[in-house]
């Protein structure tokens, strides 16, 4: 799996998920850190504005940054697909897995971690479908 190049598609799934919606309005900028891939991903209101691919530097900017080894980020989408892991709540608990420039904007993480845990719940789903799907072979 290239790591994190789920983002921009389940972006677009919850955008077109009504119960995404119902989630609450949300005012974040989250970066989203694997290995050396890097999204910044903008919650405005009720839908994901924008995804971005970045680099270490623009992590500056965020005002969360949830951050896992490539290994992490697979299992974690893996086994979330399969309905068998914790939120990023309970992951953040367990691992630390979330920082942020000062504890005020670190409490935007408990505000919003509805509406991120969606997001990574549609990449699972994109995710599993996407290794799921038969591959093609050839036949000499």
């Amino acid at each position: 799996m290239a790591q994190l190049d789920w983002v921009h598609p389940a972006g677009e799934a919850v955008n077109q998920d009504p119960g995404f919606r119902k989630l609450g309005s949300a005012d974040l900028v989250v970066g989203l850190k694997s290995g050396k891939a890097v999204r910044i991903v903008a919650l405005e209101a009720f839908e994901v504005a924008s995804v971005e691919t970045a680099d270490e530097a623009a992590l500056r900017d965020c005002e969360l940054v949830i951050e896992m080894t490539p290994r992490q980020w697979t299992d974690y989408l893996t086994r979330r697909a399969r309905g068998v892991a914790p939120s990023l709540v309970s992951l953040d608990i367990d691992r630390g897995i979330v920082r942020a420039p000062d504890p005020m904007l670190r409490l935007k993480f408990d505000r919003y971690h509805l509406s991120i845990q969606a997001l990574c719940d549609a990449g699972a789903r994109i995710e599993a479908t996407r290794t799921a799907a038969p591959r093609r072979t050839t036949v000499a």
